[in-house]
């Protein structure tokens, strides 16, 4: 197999290389079939598999391998792609590296959040987001597969989860931190800190009606310590869940970050906390996102908050 210079054919061919036929074959590349790429792209499918075979004849030399309905990248196509992408992410960085006009329109920025994560934790993830004069911000929350369709609609630029996705190399996901798990009450049931967590055992619980990550770790912790607290409700969100505690006789399992304040404040006591079970927190984000510099900006000002 031949491998060619993509510099050179830059340089040399410059007025040949159409860069929207190459960003189509990014796209067919990237989400792996026309079928997918015209979705995403709005066009025909015949549109963009014309516009992949004359990307080919440009640059004399075929990308990918054909098998019945399948497009599987050969081993120009996939030195392409690698280019391609380097390409597209410098184009990204250099717009949004340009001054902005005092009368540029604000970007909108849409983020995603499944129903088990604290306030808190959105809260100081989107801080710098919110205090940006240059963006408008939009927050959703919903489960995961609702926050992945929207986001394969462009609806939303990024999740945050307590797990990563890892369905489809579409997506990145990138670790944020983690944070304790308690188990929480109001005041007048602090005498189940004596003897935990075996103290929970058969008393009254509320849970996580999602079934996430979160509560599949707390159940398999029940079970472990052989702990059968009487479940009495469910609840899909972790505010709403720390409200009915604090006026409630049950106790729940939370994320420390989602409870510090009401403990702070007297409102709920901290039995104790689960050893071994941590709330592991994620952002999920298109692996072909068109504001990827913009999000890994309030990606890592985030993390470096977090220091």
């Amino acid at each position: 197999m031949i491998r060619f210079n993509l510099s050179v054919i830059i340089q040399k061919d410059m007025e040949r290389l159409n860069f929207n036929k190459l960003y189509y074959f990014y796209v067919v590349a990237k989400e792996g079939s026309i079928k997918a790429a015209s979705k995403m792209l709005h066009l025909t499918q015949p549109t963009i598999s014309a516009q992949i075979r004359q990307l080919e004849e440009e640059i004399g030399f075929e990308v990918f391998v054909r098998k019945h309905r399948k497009l599987e990248l050969n081993e120009n196509g996939s030195f392409l792609l690698k280019k391609a992408e380097k390409l597209f992410i410098m184009a990204d960085e250099v717009v949004s590296s340009l001054p902005r006009r005092g009368n540029a329109p604000r970007v909108n920025i849409r983020i995603g959040a499944i129903q088990s994560l604290s306030n808190s934790f959105i809260y100081d993830f989107s801080l710098k987001a919110w205090n940006d004069k240059t963006l408008i911000v939009t927050f959703v929350q919903g489960s995961m597969d609702e926050l992945i369709e929207k986001m394969d609609r462009d609806n939303i630029h990024l999740i945050l989860s307590d797990n990563p996705y890892e369905r489809s190399k579409k997506y990145i996901s990138t670790n944020l931190g983690n944070d304790k798990i308690v188990a929480v009450a109001s005041p007048k049931l602090k005498y189940l800190k004596n003897n935990f967590p075996f103290s929970l055992d058969e008393k009254p619980y509320i849970a996580f009606s999602n079934q996430g990550r979160l509560q599949e770790d707390v159940n398999y912790f029940f079970d472990r310590e052989n702990i059968h607290p009487e479940l009495v409700g469910e609840v899909d969100d972790v505010t709403l869940m720390r409200v009915i505690t604090e006026s409630s006789e049950s106790f729940a399992v939370l994320p420390f970050r989602a409870v510090k304040e009401s403990i702070k404040l007297g409102k709920l006591v901290m039995l104790g906390s689960l050893e071994q079970v941590k709330s592991t927190l994620w952002v999920i984000t298109p692996s072909m996102a068109r504001n990827r510099v913009l999000l890994k900006k309030i990606i890592n000002d985030y993390l470096i908050r977090q220091r």
